[in-house]
């Protein structure tokens, strides 16, 4: 394997030759390949762990040659693109829960002197998890597909990758950000304008003054408006947006409410002693061009407005459904026979409630561009779409799709109707079953 390893640094690093424009003086780090003896020990356990097994093969400099493209000749010092990126790859070869474990355990002088020591970081410059964030968002998703899929390649030339049989499957995973309660938010949903909020909230709270039996004390003000999405099916009604919440409480002569006076309320609460006070505020701006105008934020937004709510059945129960707010990972796995082995080899993330059947196509043209055409495809009935089939066709592959039931009648009696046994087996015009000859198997129905 090392012998194969050594060629293939040679032809990734002649296929990766951008030069990257920061200078190394300008850099607060710098990976530099070391080949490293792997030891094995009697229990199959590699000394060092994964850690020091992965950065001993492979040479990890063809990253910065990607990376370079988002990177300025100008500006400040810059931690090294190999340096973040294997520090994220060892946190998950290491199984560390989150980011922030693993990088107390960086900083650590003994614990972490080996991953410092394999990612070229020194010890008066170690990264923050903002240099991760950073890091990201400075990528984006396509370099880190450029990355992702130069390492396929190279496990593909050590012989473990034919892309003979690729398999494609979702999972829901669920988002960092709380679910609220609302499915149908947008982008009107971040600013929603409210104009006339003073004069609104000063008319009932005179209101309330008017009659005594009218003042409860401690009971809430609130200030409502529709809701403005326009994603709201017709059959279901639009709720309120709560923007503001209010009350009345006795006045502190010591502490007086500035809000007696925003809301131009404190000579007539003078008299009865009160004070406004305000529990719930979503309060987003101010519009300075016109006077008495508010923008607030929906309090049912999420602050991830990107996932959705997918559905999927509860691992433990099979029977029931749960639902999960987040995203939807779809993976293509390559299933290698002679060895036993099933690798990931591509990935595309989607919102979790968008359609999965329709990313195969996408998924397809994006390996096709990096690896060889494959030979069978399998997936799971959400894949059960013609032009899945006629694309699959057309790159000379054979697609194996589980049969989706659609709605469609497979109790006996509609079987029989249409002209099949229980087992889905055609009859002939004279009644007779035609099963293949001296077969006992099912054959899978393919949409015509």
């Amino acid at each position: 394997m090392i012998r194969k390893l050594n060629e293939i640094r040679i032809a990734i690093n002649l296929k990766y030759q951008q030069p990257f424009p920061k200078s190394r003086n300008r850099l607060l780090s710098y990976y530099c390949y070391v080949p490293r003896r792997i030891k094995i020990n009697p229990s199959g356990e590699i000394a060092g762990g994964l850690s020091r097994f992965v950065t001993s093969l492979i040479d990890f400099s063809f990253v910065r040659s990607i990376c370079a493209s988002a990177y300025s000749s100008v500006g400040g010092h810059a931690y090294d693109p190999i340096s973040l990126f294997l520090l994220e790859l060892f946190r998950y070869l290491e199984k560390f829960p989150d980011l922030k474990t693993f990088l107390s355990t960086v900083r650590d002088e003994e614990k972490g002197k080996h991953y410092r020591l394999y990612a070229g970081i020194s010890c008066s410059h170690i990264p923050c998890e903002a240099d991760f964030t950073h890091l990201k968002d400075r990528l984006g998703e396509g370099l880190y597909i450029e990355i992702s899929q130069a390492l396929v390649e190279i496990v593909r030339l050590l012989g473990f990758l034919s892309f003979a049989i690729l398999s494609t499957d979702g999972t829901l995973f669920p988002s960092y950000s709380r679910y609220k309660g609302c499915t149908y938010f947008c982008e009107q949903c971040q600013s929603i304008e409210f104009k006339g909020l003073i004069e609104n909230v000063r008319r009932r709270i005179l209101y309330k003054l008017q009659d005594p039996k009218r003042l409860a004390l401690g009971r809430e003000i609130k200030v409502r408006v529709d809701c403005p999405s326009p994603r709201f099916p017709e059959e279901i009604q639009k709720p309120k947006v709560e923007l503001l919440t209010l009350s009345l409480k006795i006045a502190d002569p010591e502490k007086p409410s500035p809000f007696n006076k925003i809301f131009g309320v404190q000579e007539e609460l003078k008299s009865p002693g009160l004070d406004v006070i305000v529990r719930k505020i979503n309060f987003h701006s101010i519009n300075i061009d016109q006077i008495d105008s508010f923008f607030f934020r929906c309090p049912k937004l999420p602050s991830d407005t990107e996932a959705r709510i997918g559905v999927r059945r509860n691992p433990k129960n099979p029977d029931k459904i749960e639902k999960i707010f987040g995203y939807n990972a779809i993976l293509t796995t390559s299933i290698e026979l002679s060895l036993g082995l099933e690798l990931p080899v591509g990935c595309l993330t989607i919102s979790g409630n968008a359609e999965e059947g329709n990313q195969f196509i996408p998924l397809k043209q994006r390996l096709s561009r990096h690896h060889p055409h494959t030979k069978i495809d399998l997936a799971d009935a959400k894949y059960d779409e013609l032009h899945n089939y006629q694309h699959a066709r057309t790159t000379g592959s054979i697609p194996l799709i589980d049969y989706n039931i659609r709605n469609e009648d497979v109790s006996l009696e509609g079987l029989k109707q249409r002209g099949f046994d229980r087992n889905g087996w055609p009859f002939a015009p004279c009644g007779v079953l035609c099963r293949p000859n001296g077969f006992d198997y099912q054959f899978q129905r393919v949409p015509p």
